[in-house]
């Protein structure tokens, strides 16, 4: 008994010996240490391992800059999500909108002021809450001035004294301007009618801010915003957010907020944190300007200036009733562009996807979102590596980009996952890094063989460099 687990024993550290020999074997054969035929193939497999291991067990990968200079992906995350935006995924589950638009022709109009005259804001605000709204977004910056200058006509007079008075069951949320302050801080921009949105719950404030990437494009967007008041550090819901808390009715998909802290109320230094969750930012079709889609039923944009003519026929009920509706403009002089993967879109449309695709954005509880969200990064990443290895260039992006799309459409189609463009985000990143590891010791191959050329010298590690550095082209056969 006593020799025969002897013997198990021995045949088992025997097999641990064999493996550890072989991964050792695998190790020295990927850096290029030992030689074998099979070197490039041992390589790819062993790199692409490496990095999906670390991803699974991380769950993260972080922008690897220095890496996008030697390699790259076989898919554009831009081309994914603009994929969004042309209209080739929809869902049900999407929260209703209308853009009123105060565009070009309205703006003129008006006689091109400076700021959105207060008589015609209250006017349009008059009108579509008399139709029933779910809510009503104005993303017009009322922070401007001490009052005078947006009186003309008594137009601020009567701004105030409907939102004084106004009692409707749809929430009136208002963008706040946030401003840069001493010490990297973030300030509420004061205004003139600060102390109606005190006294009247059915108003509300939010913030409309976007965070961009390193290129100036905006990919997402932040559920709370903290900033400083002179009370000290304080939580600005974003606008879905602020919804999501004042209506009466939830809409389906959405949940209460409950408020962020950050275990301080003194004002300090923001160190970069915006404060809540990131949200992905989703762009369907356009819904302003010349190039904007045919009307859909979740999605309706009519200009401003249709809206207070009195002479129109129009159905307020169909346009804005069980609706969000939002106020805002698009003509040039507002200022309020974004350049986004989709092109350059105005912040109220912005703002009106934000709320659109809001359902869209909840993930599945716990271990399971993050479950999803890693086996689906690493299934476009394995086509990726494997489509690179196997195939050329163009077939090798035809069968990815293939690939993605249809993993995209049934993640959207089926189960309304759009956190699968943050996997194909992540894949690309996965992608990116196996090709500069591959990419690099590539490179240490090519010192290693340009060194056992040359001759011994003095200078021999000089001019190996310089060989794996200059590109060697044949000579030329004129002149024979």
């Amino acid at each position: 008994m006593g020799d025969s687990d002897t013997e198990g024993a021995t045949s088992q550290r025997g097999r641990f010996g064999k493996a550890a020999e072989r991964l050792w074997r695998w190790f020295r054969v990927t850096l290029g240490v030992q030689p074998d035929a099979r070197r490039e193939r041992i390589r790819a497999v062993t790199l692409a391992v490496s990095v999906a291991i670390g991803f699974a067990l991380l769950g993260t990968v972080r922008q690897f800059s220095a890496a996008s200079f030697v390699a790259g992906s076989p898919i554009d995350l831009d081309l994914s999500l603009r994929a969004l935006s042309l209209g080739w995924f929809e869902s049900e589950r999407t929260i209703p909108v209308t853009i009123v638009d105060i565009d070009a022709a309205t703006y003129q109009g008006w006689g091109s002021p400076v700021i959105t005259p207060r008589d015609q804001l209250t006017r349009l605000l008059e009108v579509v809450t008399a139709a029933g709204p779910a809510a009503v977004v104005v993303d017009i910056d009322l922070s401007w001035g001490d009052g005078s200058s947006a009186d003309a006509g008594g137009g601020q007079r009567l701004l105030r004294e409907f939102l004084q008075a106004y009692s409707g069951s749809a929430p009136l949320i208002f963008p706040k301007r946030v401003e840069p302050a001493p010490n990297s801080t973030r300030r509420l921009a004061a205004s003139p009618l600060d102390d109606v949105f005190e006294g009247n719950s059915r108003l509300g404030w939010a913030h409309a801010s976007f965070e961009t990437d390193g290129g100036g494009a905006v990919r997402s967007w932040q559920d709370w915003l903290e900033v400083c008041t002179d009370a000290g550090a304080e939580w600005l819901p974003a606008v879905a957010t602020r919804l999501a808390a004042m209506v009466e009715t939830l809409p389906d998909g959405l949940d209460r907020p409950t408020t962020v802290t950050s275990g301080r109320t003194a004002c300090g230094a923001a160190d970069g944190e915006s404060g809540g969750k990131t949200k992905r930012l989703l762009i369907g079709p356009r819904l302003t300007g010349e190039r904007r889609a045919p009307l859909r039923p979740d999605a309706r944009t009519i200009p401003a200036s249709l809206v207070l003519d009195r002479e129109v026929a129009r159905d307020d009920a169909g346009l804005f009733g069980g609706r969000v509706v939002f106020i805002g403009a698009t003509h040039p002089s507002a200022s309020d562009f974004w350049l986004t993967p989709s092109g350059v879109l105005p912040g109220v449309e912005l703002l009106a996807n934000t709320v659109r695709f809001a359902p869209l954005q909840h993930e599945l509880p716990g271990w399971a979102a993050q479950l999803a969200y890693r086996v689906a990064a690493l299934l476009l990443f394995a086509v990726f590596a494997y489509s690179q290895w196997r195939l050329r260039g163009v077939a090798a992006l035809i069968v990815s980009s293939a690939v993605t799309v249809a993993l995209v459409a049934f993640a959207i189609e089926r189960y309304d996952a759009f956190r699968i463009f943050d996997a194909v985000e992540a894949a690309i990143l996965l992608m990116i890094l196996y090709k500069a590891l591959e990419f690099a010791l590539e490179y240490v191959d090519d010192v290693k063989a340009a060194y056992a050329k040359l001759p011994p010298g003095r200078w021999r590690w000089l001019r190996t460099l310089g060989a794996a550095v200059v590109r060697e082209h044949p000579p030329s056969a004129e002149g024979g």
